[in-house]
């Protein structure tokens, strides 16, 4: 972890930095981290790792004590620059307005999240107007790239086209139909490099994590069936259904409340946009103002 990564957490932090005085330590809140005067019980740290920012939460999880160290470090600094009163000097104000208002406006996000009702029959009708979403799969699969293909092409590898890519991914249906062996024609043929050590089987999941491709695909293919190769960005799939099973209303509704809560805050922003629509200078902006 780096000093510079964690000084961007002095904002996020130094609320939660308190006193001597007030730090009082009990037996069963100690105190775990002191400075000089001042000192934090292990309730008071833990509170400052909570509120690291994310892409720092790992790294604080991993090592409290490199993370309690560094947190010491840009405190004793940042009370250095109020002591000098950088927070006057006009590049410093304008990087800490750009984070207050960022920060705002994430705690606005969330306080709508919060804020927004999403009925019992709001969450039944998505759930029956969308069942096929909700259904857990353990998929195998098989994966023919073609020209073009988001795979990138292995040195040596012939650059199909998409009717190559096809034709050769029905062959390898015929021969599994005739009961070659799935996962040894994934070791030959498939240009999945993640599934492919593991005979082309997938991690579980929703049908609403799948590409739409593939969860369209799959659709009507029962258990230990091949589906019809099935084009996306990556290639020609053939996707073995392993097992399927359907997601009850009661399973779905947690997803289903966290996806009409997201739409429904969505709608907010969008209808305060429309309320006070931005209007850029095309003078200034040139082209771009009107995208």
């Amino acid at each position: 972890m780096s000093f510079r990564r964690l000084s961007a957490l002095a904002l996020f932090s130094l609320p939660f930095v308190t006193s001597f005085a007030l730090a009082q330590s009990t037996g069963d809140d100690p105190v775990v981290l002191s400075m000089g005067h001042e000192q934090w019980t292990a309730s008071q740290f833990k509170r400052v790792m909570v509120d690291t920012p994310p892409q720092l939460k790992a790294t604080a999880a991993e090592d409290p004590a490199l993370f309690a160290k560094r947190y010491a470090e840009m405190h004793l600094l940042a009370q250095l620059g109020q002591s000098r009163q950088l927070d006057q000097d006009p590049d410093v104000r304008q990087q800490i307005e750009w984070l207050r208002e960022g920060i705002m406006a994430n705690a606005a996000r969330e306080d709508m999240y919060r804020r927004a009702q999403v009925s019992d029959e709001e969450v039944k009708r998505y759930y029956d107007a969308h069942s096929g979403d909700f259904i857990d799969y353990s998929l195998q699969h098989l994966v023919i790239r073609y020209h073009g293909s988001s795979i990138p092409l292995k040195a040596g590898q012939k650059d199909m086209t998409e009717d190559q890519a096809r034709a050769e991914a029905e062959t390898l249906r015929k021969q599994i139909l005739q009961g070659k062996d799935f996962a040894e024609l994934v070791g030959q043929y498939s240009d999945d490099a993640d599934s492919k050590s593991e005979g082309g089987m997938l991690p579980e999941t929703s049908s609403r994590n799948l590409l739409p491709e593939i969860a369209q695909g799959v659709a009507g293919v029962k258990e230990n069936e091949i589906s019809q190769p099935i084009k996306t960005q990556y290639g020609y799939h053939l996707v073995r259904v392993i097992k399927r099973s359907a997601n009850t209303f009661e399973d779905a509704r947690p997803h289903i409340v966290i996806l009409l809560k997201g739409v429904a805050v969505d709608k907010q922003i969008e209808a305060m946009k429309q309320a006070q629509p931005v209007t850029l200078n095309p003078a200034f902006f040139g082209e771009h103002s009107t995208r």
